[in-house]
């Protein structure tokens, strides 16, 4: 039998001390319906720069009784952690920069601490093996010593990971949920995917990197949720402004460049009212604002102009329906 160390950490603090402070910091394992129908937690809704309030993309699909996750940023270990998600029936990547998938390893070290014995499928576009290998790679000797030193309390199967290869398409068809893989335009980064849940007449899908494109529009189309990556281009010129005037021209450059290849506020707004999505959720946000009322308005300013559904914009730990 598994031991599960926070758990007892927690209690040993709490024994400690005489407060049950310690207890409340982990919320409790989240309770899934097997009944329920598609939904999602947003567990990093930023971008590369560091903000305290926002780890990198990392976005929960949860299906019933089953979690998968789309992406696995920087830091999203906590925000998930924090959802009371403590296992996952899948991974799905959108691409390869490394702000979308650095965050595996401590994912899998911790479910592993927690006694989560068996290896979890990741599923992505050319690209998975050389990525996860990598990853797997850097933890080889801290899973050594992690089995010299506990032996079976701590689970092997967690770090090996089951990892396969797709071509846009049908990538995931089981107990009534199929996901499909559809081509974005993040160029020049290729292979770049968004995906498309449908699970009880209920449809949600998550973007990855993307400019609005004639792809990334049909990917969407009639969906009850869409989970969009998105950039501010009002606020993006102002940061250019600034940058030029300090003549910092390799930061004009750099903003410039990634401006190029994510998906603008007021053009997203207008290809979700084109294709019939219900409810557009913001994630991924460049650049990355405070999580606050305030920035957030700011942020999507004219989109409600463009767009008759609801808006919500993500911060790390939300959760949405459709």
């Amino acid at each position: 039998m598994a031991i599960n160390y926070t758990r007892a950490f927690v209690l040993l603090i709490t024994l400690c001390t005489g407060s049950n402070l310690a207890a409340q910091d982990r919320p409790p394992a989240k309770l899934l319906d097997p009944d329920a129908s598609l939904s999602a937690v947003l567990l990093g809704t930023g971008v590369p720069l560091p903000n305290p309030d926002r780890a990198t993309a990392c976005t929960a699909v949860i299906a019933g009784d089953r979690v998968f996750l789309v992406d696995t940023g920087r830091n999203c270990v906590v925000p998930l952690d924090q959802a009371g998600i403590r296992d996952i029936a899948g991974v799905f990547y959108t691409h390869y920069h490394s702000d979308h998938f650095i965050g595996l390893g401590e994912i899998l070290l911790n479910f592993g601490i927690d006694g989560l014995d068996r290896s979890i499928p990741v599923r992505g576009p050319t690209g998975a093996r050389e990525v996860i290998e990598g990853i797997l790679a850097a933890y080889r000797l801290d899973l050594k010593y992690r089995v010299t030193h506990h032996g079976e309390k701590f689970s092997a199967n967690i770090m090996q990971p089951v990892v396969t290869e797709y071509e846009p398409g049908v990538v995931y068809d089981e107990r009534g949920l199929k996901v499909t893989m559809f081509t974005v335009c993040h160029q020049p980064i290729e292979p770049a995917v968004g995906y498309r849940f449908e699970y009880q007449n209920t449809v949600l899908v998550v973007s990855g990197d993307t400019k609005v494109c004639p792809e990334f529009a049909e990917g969407a189309r009639g969906a009850d949720l869409l989970i969009s990556e998105v950039e501010n281009a009002r606020m993006l010129n102002a940061a250019v402004v600034l940058a030029r005037n300090s003549n910092d021209t390799r930061m004009v450059e750099m903003i410039r460049e990634g401006m190029e290849y994510h998906a603008e506020s007021l053009a997203l707004a207008r290809m979700a009212q084109e294709v019939g999505v219900k409810k557009l959720a913001l994630t991924h946000l460049f650049p990355s604002i405070p999580a606050n009322d305030q920035a957030e308005a700011l942020f999507i300013r004219g989109m409600n102009d463009l767009y008759d559904g609801p808006i919500i914009v993500g911060r790390d730990g939300i959760e949405i329906t459709p």
